[in-house]
């Protein structure tokens, strides 16, 4: 992305996705808003638009496994941090989103699976453990 890639006065589209900076701070402060109870659902909601984004921008299906290499790069170029897939792990570094319950419902949302949290610290390690869709 450059300066001229922006349109006045300052939207960016990505395929479908209009883009803005948003601050990690600012995001922060939403998600402590939320109930705790409801932050893995409200992950997931985030994920299902994030994945219908990614199908309609780039013609990619976030829910297919052999996908997920792709996918997850689209979350690094994006500003989500490193987010890979290691055999039966998602393995997140320095993740936008830092709240663990609200990541777990974005990525399952994304990619249509369930996640178990093994490591809670950064690197995060995520057990893919079934398919939910």
């Amino acid at each position: 992305m450059a300066i001229y890639d922006w349109k006045f006065p300052g939207e960016y589209y990505c395929g479908v996705s209009r883009i803005a900076f948003f601050s990690q701070e600012n995001l922060n402060t939403l998600v402590d808003l939320l109930p705790k109870d409801k932050l893995r659902e409200t992950g997931r909601k985030v994920g299902d638009a994030m994945r219908l984004s990614i199908q309609a921008s780039f013609n990619i299906d976030p829910t297919k496994r052999e996908n997920w290499p792709e996918v997850l790069k689209r979350l690094r170029v994006f500003g989500y941090g490193d987010v890979i897939y290691r055999d039966k792990f998602i393995i997140a570094k320095n993740p936008f989103i830092g709240n663990l319950q609200m990541l777990l419902g974005f990525l399952e949302g994304m990619l249509g699976c369930s996640l178990e949290p093994r490591i809670t610290t950064s690197p995060m390690v995520l057990e893919v453990i079934e398919r939910s869709r």
